[in-house]
C-alpha cells in the first residue's frame, strides 16, 4: 500500500475514520495497524475473540453455505479444467470441504491455530497453519479462492500479486469483499440507529465494485464472471432496522438463506449475476482469469 494516505474522510464510527485514498484508489481506514500485531492478531485472537459464536452459526447455517460455495465454484469451473485450488485465510474449512465434495483437490492457509484445529478434527482438512507471506510450496494451482480476506489485509496489492504468481498460466482467481459505501447503504444510513455500522476495526479496506475491479486489472486480472449475495441493506430502508438488534438480524438472515435455498443453482446464479452487473448486492464476488502480460 502506498505511503502518502490522503483523501476526502467517507465515514467515521466508534473512533474509526474511512478515507476515499487517492494514492491508493480505493478506500481504507486512515490509521493502519502494524504488521506484526495485525499477524498476531488473526493467530490467535480474530475466531477465538473477534468472531467468538461464528462456527456456531456457521454451522448451523451449513447447507445454505455450501449451496453457495457451490454456485461460486461452478463460475470457477467455467474458466479452467484444473481442479488444483488453494483457498488463502480458509477459516475452519468449510470451503475446502465444499470444494472436495464437489470434485476440487484443495489445499488452505490459515494462520489461526483454533481454526486449523477444528478443520483437521472434524473436517479432515490440514491447512497450512501460517500466515499466507510463509507459504513455500513450489506448486501451482487452477484457482485460489479469497474469501473475505482483502478488506483485512494491509497490503491487497501484494497480496493479488502472490495470488497471481500462484497460478497455473490462464488460472483463476475467485474473490468476495463486502461492497462498502454504496448507494443503498448510504441510503440507509440515515435512518438507522448505528450510523456506518459497516465500518469494523478489521476491515482496513472498503471496496466498490469499480474500486474493487480497477485493483485486479493493476495486479493483471481480468474479470470474467459477477455474482453477489442478498442485499439486506434493504431490510433497513422498510424500517427492519437489525444494526443493533442481533435477534432481529437473525431472523432476516434465515429469511434470505431460505429464500436462497428455495432456488435452483441456475435460478441463482442468473439472479445474482444480474443483480451483480447492476451494482447492486450486498459482497462483491469475482471470478477473474490471471492474464499473462499482467502483474
Amino acid at each position: 500500500m502506498q505511503n502518502n494516505h490522503a483523501g476526502s474522510i467517507l465515514g467515521e464510527r466508534d473512533g474509526l475514520r474511512v478515507i476515499d485514498c487517492k494514492a491508493c484508489g480505493w478506500a481504507h481506514l486512515e490509521t493502519l495497524p502494524d504488521a506484526g500485531e495485525l499477524t498476531r492478531f488473526y493467530e490467535s485472537r480474530f475466531w477465538q475473540i473477534e468472531k467468538a459464536g461464528a462456527l456456531e452459526r456457521i454451522e448451523q447455517q451449513h447447507e445454505w453455505w455450501s449451496e453457495i460455495y457451490g454456485d461460486w465454484l461452478e463460475l470457477c469451473a467455467r474458466h479452467t479444467d484444473g481442479r488444483d485450488l488453494l483457498d488463502v485465510g480458509a477459516g475452519y474449512g468449510f470451503f475446502m470441504d465444499t470444494s472436495k465434495t464437489l470434485g476440487w483437490n484443495p489445499w488452505g492457509i490459515e494462520p489461526s491455530r483454533v481454526a486449523c484445529e477444528y478443520a483437521d478434527r472434524v473436517l479432515g482438512w490440514q491447512p497450512f497453519n501460517h500466515p499466507w507471506q510463509d507459504w513455500d510450496y513450489s506448486m501451482s494451482f487452477h484457482v485460489v479462492s479469497a474469501l473475505w480476506l482483502v478488506e483485512h489485509l494491509p497490503d491487497p496489492l501484494r497480496f493479488l500479486r502472490w495470488a497471481h504468481d500462484q497460478l497455473v498460466p490462464n488460472g483463476v482467481l475467485l474473490s468476495v469483499v463486502p461492497s462498502d459505501f454504496s448507494p443503498v447503504q448510504l441510503r440507509a444510513n440515515h435512518e438507522v440507529d448505528r450510523p456506518f455500522w459497516w465500518i469494523d476495526k478489521t476491515h482496513l479496506n472498503y471496496f466498490t465494485p469499480e474500486s474493487f475491479a480497477n485493483l485486479l486489472g493493476r495486479v493483471g486480472f481480468r474479470i470474467v464472471e459477477r455474482s453477489t449475495l442478498f442485499p439486506v441493506e434493504q431490510f433497513l430502508l422498510d424500517g427492519q432496522d437489525y444494526t443493533n438488534n442481533p435477534a432481529l438480524g437473525e431472523i432476516i438472515y434465515n429469511g434470505v438463506t431460505h429464500g436462497d435455498l428455495s432456488m435452483t443453482r441456475p435460478e441463482r446464479l442468473a439472479c445474482y449475476g444480474e443483480m451483480a452487473r447492476r451494482g447492486e448486492g450486498r459482497e462483491i464476488v469475482v471470478v477473474e482469469v490471471k492474464d499473462e502480460n499482467g502483474a
